[in-house]
């Protein structure tokens, strides 16, 4: 080609070659050159293109900590002027589920969870020379401290508060789910006593606080232990233990053991006596009965001003915190049985200066257009009601930096702002001085979001559009554009947007139930995430889920469904194309059919089996290649069907004398298996 192109080198009209920035395939170009004079007169020569790229990385190891990102730097050296662009991936014995990710900036984020294996292998490898790259040697490291404090005996039927405190070391993340149980040698099930999970709150550090009510059983065990065990999802080999002695007699239990309030807040507190028939109770703060201004005060519930309560048989008064933050801090509610002091029960109450307000997750890369739920929690008050606000530098107008409901469902935008940095604001309703925040990053790579259909059946016959939508394609009228690629093989793809690109699957591609893995490929040779086409294995056929006015609902049915096959090109939304829109009577005598709204009545013979032909139209017409049925038993079926035009298929249907009557729903299913059911659409009399 006269002059060449940017995948073989250029050369210009004075002979000067240059070589591409990627090596080509074939490394070997020739370069012909011909008589402006006499044509016919050439001359050429072959080129070799050579590489001597080298790829670097830093650093070539660290040690990440569960949910942190490791930033990694990689660049490319060469005599020349090599594409300098750098593809990353990941590999390792725990990869690719359980091992992290990298984006397309070299930010590695460790897994929220320790894998089994915790080495991980990230390379940077060359797009102009693929086989040139360098790897770092990342493991997983899981630092985070786990505590668990309680009571360390009760009596029976007494409630205890657990409190568990998982403490990340700063700008990690790890998994904050924690699994409660409850075992004793000495007993099983609910005679070791019930535990219940009550709260789970983050303070500014995301250090997270789950609190879990102890139930005491009423009987107490032999040998009377039982132990209260935290698994934390992030780290199992780090639980933690608490044995706690179940007391027979006389007891006077408080909950919660420990709370925070901020100043000038309340916090309920419940007692409970048992083993002695004086119900009565003295409160204490910091040893001054009731307490006061200072320390806080014990009040009557909920009334404003405080009713302040000394004694009585009040078992759940609330505690007010002062203005400024008491000292010693925590302060100490102690209520004591009146009848006996030495009944006595405390808690532990930590004052803040004012509510904190945490969001998780608090940190997260997110794709164009992806939705992210983030969760606040107010610390010092009981009113968790927040108001959500996006803000960034790069935020110039309306839904620059994307969009948040009022409860917390982020939406990013169909772009990075520059500079790519956004904050998700969670802003006290209570307190509006008080934030939480939690940072968004946009990545600028190619993403799939979500395929149209996003499931099939297995054994579909005939192949189908695949519509692709996500962000960072190369549009297809721009030039080269993106390329599918349909378990792991390049199809012919068109984009229309940056925004949308579809292909053809084949019915070969699902024909085994399982999944498909679809991934996007640009003109640069940079690769979206990989998301799976799930394949279904067809129903075993139709059942019934009978409901009536005793019983309204069923439960425990599962329904298994898939998409429309014709989901991929269906505009403007993903709707079913396989409908039927009215039927009605077939008149064999004129071949004419009567369509209507309103179901069709068929007549049972005496004896034997009777005929009747019925007319059924689709706007997205009807054909002969289809399966049609009719629920029930088998006692109506359809015994011929053939087009009428138009859309309309003419069936013949059988009844039997011994068809049940009632109404029926007709089912329609098409070569891919898409099914549709027109549900009392027949009648039987």
């Amino acid at each position: 080609m006269v002059g060449g192109n940017s995948a073989v080198g250029t050369i210009s009209a004075t002979g000067l070659y240059t070589a591409p920035a990627d090596l080509p395939s074939n490394a070997t170009v020739t370069i012909a050159a011909a008589s402006m004079a006499d044509p016919t007169k050439s001359g050429s020569a072959q080129v070799a293109i050579t590489s001597d790229i080298a790829v670097s990385i830093t650093p070539r190891g660290a040690n990440v900590e569960l949910g942190s990102v490791q930033k990694l730097q990689s660049s490319v050296k060469g005599s020349g002027h090599p594409d300098s662009t750098i593809g990353w991936s990941l590999s390792g014995a725990s990869c690719p589920a359980a091992c992290g990710t990298v984006d397309a900036s070299g930010d590695y984020t460790a897994p929220q969870i320790l894998p089994a294996s915790p080495g991980v292998a990230v390379r940077a490898q060359s797009v102009a020379d693929p086989s040139k790259f360098a790897v770092a040697t990342l493991t997983v490291t899981s630092s985070f401290v786990l505590q668990l404090s309680g009571p360390t005996s009760i009596a029976t039927t007494a409630s205890a508060t657990i409190v568990a405190t998982l403490t990340p070391i700063p700008n990690s993340n790890p998994n904050s789910t924690l699994s409660w149980s409850l075992s004793g040698t000495g007993c099983g099930g609910s005679s070791c006593g019930t535990l219940a999970t009550t709260t789970t709150q983050f303070d500014a550090n995301n250090v997270e606080v789950s609190s879990a009510d102890y139930v005491a059983p009423a009987t107490a065990p032999t040998p009377n232990t039982v132990t209260i065990t935290i698994t934390p999802a992030a780290d199992s080999t780090k639980k933690a233990q608490l044995t706690i002695q179940v007391q027979a007699g006389r007891s006077v239990s408080l909950s919660p053991v420990t709370v925070t309030v901020a100043a000038n807040h309340r916090a309920t507190l419940t007692a409970q006596i048992t083993g002695t028939s004086n119900m009565n109770l003295n409160w204490f703060v910091n040893g001054i009965a009731g307490g006061n201004s200072t320390v806080g005060q014990i009040c009557s519930v909920g009334l404003s001003p405080c009713q302040m309560v000394t004694g009585g048989a009040a078992l759940q008064v609330d505690y007010v915190a002062p203005g400024a933050i008491p000292s010693p801090n925590p302060v100490a509610v102690t209520a004591k049985n009146a009848g006996d002091p030495t009944l006595q029960a405390s808690s532990q109450i930590t004052v803040i200066n004012h509510v904190l307000v945490s969001v998780q997750p608090g940190n997260v890369t997110l794709a164009p257009l992806a939705v992210q739920g983030f969760t606040a929690t107010v610390l010092g008050t009981s009113s968790q009601a927040v108001v959500w606000q996006v803000q960034g530098s790069g935020c110039a107008g309306t839904g620059t930096c994307g969009t948040i409901t009022p409860t917390g469902t982020y939406t990013a935008p169909t772009a990075a702002p520059t500079p790519d940095a956004i904050q998700i604001l969670a802003i006290s309703a209570e307190d509006g001085s008080q934030f939480g925040m939690a940072n968004v990053v946009v990545s600028t790579g190619a993403n799939i979001l979500t395929l149209h259909p996003a499931s099939v059946y297995a054994g579909e016959a005939n192949g189908f559009t695949l519509r692709v939508e996500g962000s960072g394609f190369a549009a297809t009228s721009t030039g080269a554009g993106s390329t599918l690629l349909i378990g792991g093989a390049a199809r012919t793809t068109t984009c229309r947007t940056t925004n949308q690109c579809t292909t053809v699957v084949t019915a070969t591609d699902t024909q085994t139930a399982g999944s498909v893995s679809v991934q996007l490929q640009n003109p640069n040779g940079q690769r979206s995430n990989s998301v799976s086409l799930i394949v279904a294995p067809p129903g075993t056929g139709t059942s019934t889920i009978a409901l009536g006015t005793s019983s309204p609902a069923a439960t425990g049915v599962d329904i298994v469904v898939v998409e429309p096959t014709t989901a991929g090109v269906s505009q403007p939304a993903n709707d079913v194309d396989l409908d039927i829109a009215a039927l009605g009577l077939f008149n064999t005598a004129n071949n004419t059919c009567g369509l209507g709204g309103n179901p069709v009545m068929v007549v049972r013979p005496t004896n034997g089996a009777a005929t009747a032909d019925i007319c059924v139209f689709s706007q997205s017409g009807l054909d002969s290649s289809m399966t049609y049925a009719v629920s029930g038993s088998g006692d109506v079926t359809v015994i011929a069907k053939q087009p009428a035009g138009l859309g309309i298929i003419h069936l013949t249907l059988q009844i039997l004398s011994t068809a049940q009557a009632g109404v029926r729903t007709l089912f329609i299913q098409n070569t891919n298996l898409d099914e549709t059911a027109a549900s009392g659409v027949l009648e039987v009399q």
